[in-house]
């Protein structure tokens, strides 16, 4: 089995960082998600092309990237906020997904455990956090309120990644709460895969890595 190429392991996870900053910074703003498209799009690009420039999923990636930007940026010129907070955040949703499995394809194909393999397991957890983020603002915005108690306005890209993060990392501040059966729902699901993918694949990983001296 050929081994993949890892060195830009380390990009994803500073970019993930930025998108983090990002969506943070921009709050309520339309504007962010065509540039959470754009950067989820590049990264699900790199993730597939670590097979190598020739793997068959590196078209399908680059195709699904553009689409993902162009139903966000359609779904803004509709002017219609819960259309288009619903129809961005499907397509983010799919794209995260996607990043996650061609990112955890190519960790499953290492040979060896090394300090790029930990940045792809890091970059994995952080992408959850995104994930279940898209998929909290997409209901909120398919079923109205009340979705979260804590959350009025579907449009806080940064609320919901703040919500996502504490039930990701079982913190639960209490602050926003889930309200409907289908938040309480993902909330179990994203508390449950967050410490599994933590007391397995991070602690597996980390235990087997031996940084050279």
């Amino acid at each position: 089995m050929e081994e993949v190429r890892t060195p830009r392991f380390g990009a994803m996870l500073v970019a993930i960082v930025v998108l983090y900053v990002l969506i943070i910074a921009a709050g309520e703003r339309s504007v962010v998600g065509p540039v959470r498209a754009l950067l989820l799009g590049g990264l699900l690009v790199a993730a597939t092309g670590l097979a190598g420039p020739r793997h068959r999923w590196v078209r399908a990636s680059i195709a699904g990237a553009v689409a993902a930007f162009a139903v966000s940026v359609v779904a803004i010129l509709l002017g219609n906020e819960r259309v288009s907070i619903a129809l961005t955040n499907a397509a983010l949703t799919a794209l995260v997904a996607a990043t996650i499995a061609a990112i955890l394809q190519a960790l499953w194909q290492r040979r060896r455990v090394d300090v790029y393999t930990v940045n792809g397991a890091l970059a994995t957890y952080l992408l959850l956090a995104l994930l279940y983020s898209s998929l909290h603002q997409f209901l909120a915005a398919t079923l109205g309120n009340p979705y979260l108690d804590g959350v009025t306005d579907p449009a806080d890209a940064s609320a919901f990644l703040y919500f996502s993060v504490i039930t990701l990392t079982t913190t639960g501040f209490g602050d926003i709460v889930p309200v409907s059966g289908v938040a309480r729902a993902v909330v179990v699901t994203e508390a449950v895969v967050g410490q599994l993918y933590l007391v397995s694949v991070v602690a597996a990983v980390v235990g087997r890595w031996a940084p050279k001296r």
